[in-house]
């Protein structure tokens, strides 16, 4: 079985009022939070945030965690475990409002990753728990590493995966319209990358991905084109004074639109220090697309919503 459902209770009020870059990050458990390489949505009709992502500690499986303001998070427990899939990775989450499902698809693998499949779960509920539905490699192409982008002027999504043996290009692929499958519209981008993340400005679509190393930090770079389907061109590293050169000592995993705030991208890093863990940290950094439409993103130690302009009321 593949939904066993935890629920964690509320123990320690946090009180957080910023983002504190690779800082230990507790939730309402006192926990460190454990939800990687996944992604955020934000339910209007509940005005809540939910987080989901990889969790490492067990059980294994994908989390979830709430908030109302970004910063304090509650532990809402294993939404979906892994049980005997051996490589459960990137979870993303999607709310089909036409069917009032709750949609996850993550990277389904095993046998030293060549598997190279989609998953996909349901729910009712956004705190689970999800049950498998499906897994397949989309298109007859291999599958690792996957973003997920929602275009808010149509409601279509699509998943960016890394394709082919081993992850030589992205791909971007069409999903259905209830989101449980994917489309023929599926077209090779070109890029020999990872960690695919995904955001949308005056018309033009940016990608941004890391290279292929593994647990290892290094240069991201990031890509634009007129439609999502591209053609992409390659830009280069929007990771302004990175003295490392490794993107800020993390990996993307996902570009989260904030509502109430006018161009407010949230980029999602994970800090994975060599390899997953319950307490590998997150890089979470405000995203600026310029008057000139580059992409920038600056490191802050700390940082909080004021950075960004609300919107009028």
């Amino acid at each position: 079985m593949v939904s066993i459902f935890t629920t964690a209770l509320a123990q320690h009020p946090t009180g957080f009022t910023s983002f504190k870059t690779g800082e230990n990050w507790l939730a309402d458990d006192g926990l460190p939070i454990d939800c990687h390489g996944g992604n955020i949505i934000y339910v209007a009709f509940l005005k809540t945030f939910f987080w989901y992502g990889e969790h490492y500690g067990k059980p294994r499986g994908a989390a979830c965690y709430s908030s109302k303001d970004l910063y304090n998070w509650k532990n809402e427990g294993v939404v979906i475990q892994k049980g005997d899939i051996e490589v459960f990775e990137r979870p993303k989450v999607i709310y089909d409002k036409i069917n009032k499902k709750y949609v996850m698809w993550f990277h389904y693998d095993g046998n030293n990753y060549t598997i190279a499949e989609l998953g996909v779960a349901v729910s009712d509920k956004p705190t689970g728990p999800f049950i498998l539905k499906n897994h397949l490699r989309p298109n007859a192409h291999e599958s690792r590493d996957i973003g997920l982008y929602v275009d808010p002027e149509t409601d279509k999504a699509y998943i960016g995966y890394a394709a082919d043996h081993t992850n030589l290009t992205i791909r971007m692929v069409e999903l259905s319209g209830d989101y449980l499958n994917v489309t023929g519209n599926d077209v090779d981008i070109k890029a020999h990358c990872e960690g695919p993340g995904i955001l949308k400005k005056n018309g033009t679509f940016y990608l941004l991905t890391s290279g292929c190393s593994g647990w290892t930090p290094n240069p991201g770079n990031y890509y634009t084109a007129s439609s999502i389907m591209g053609p992409y061109e390659k830009k280069g590293s929007p990771f302004i004074g990175d003295a490392g050169d490794n993107s800020f000592n993390s990996q993307p995993c996902y570009i989260f639109k904030i509502p109430g705030y006018k161009n407010a991208y949230l980029y999602m890093g994970d800090r994975w220090n060599g390899s997953g863990s319950p307490k590998s940290q997150y890089v979470f950094l405000p995203i600026a697309i310029t008057p000139g439409g580059q992409m920038e993103l600056h490191f802050y130690r700390e940082w909080d919503l004021n950075i960004f302009t609300p919107e009028k009321k």
